[in-house]
């Protein structure tokens, strides 16, 4: 198990070595940091799962995470918080998989949440896209089909 100093330092030699030939903004290199943390913990988390299977022992359940605002705030008409990081967005699953690289199932699982009752878009642009859908007059030619 790779202490969490060793996990830093293993993250800092990683983003170095990429910064070293690539131009980074100091936003891109924090948040290239974050992700090759978050990505190695990850990695070391399933490696001990899997060793955990091999013995036959049961795997150890993650524990969910803590939303970074109240989960019925989070959804408004103009926007979608997310709850991982905060930041508020207009559709989320985008930005799950290249921040948190979290499929939008990940995220449901992560804080219990019900994909029925859940959007990861705002009620204002699903309205925008279903509008312009309806000038475009996509859906047409099924209508007309079952006519």
């Amino acid at each position: 198990m790779i202490m969490a100093s060793e996990l830093v330092k293993l993250t800092v030699q990683l983003v170095s070595s990429h910064a070293s030939i690539s131009e980074l903004t100091s936003a891109e290199l924090v948040e290239e940091l974050k992700a090759v943390y978050q990505t190695i913990a990850g990695l070391e988390a399933a490696q001990s799962e899997a060793g955990a299977l091999a013995e036959g022992l049961e795997p150890k359940e993650a524990p969910p995470l803590k939303p970074a605002v109240p989960i019925e705030e989070s959804v408004k008409d103009d926007h979608i918080t997310c709850l991982v990081c905060g930041k508020k967005f207009r559709t989320l699953k985008a930005h799950l998989r290249r921040a948190h690289q979290m499929s939008p199932a990940d995220y449901y699982k992560a804080f219990g949440l019900d994909p029925k009752k859940y959007s990861l878009v705002s009620k204002n642009y699903s309205e925008q896209r279903k509008t312009l859908a309806k000038k475009m007059g996509l859906g047409e030619l099924r209508r007309r089909k079952k006519a």
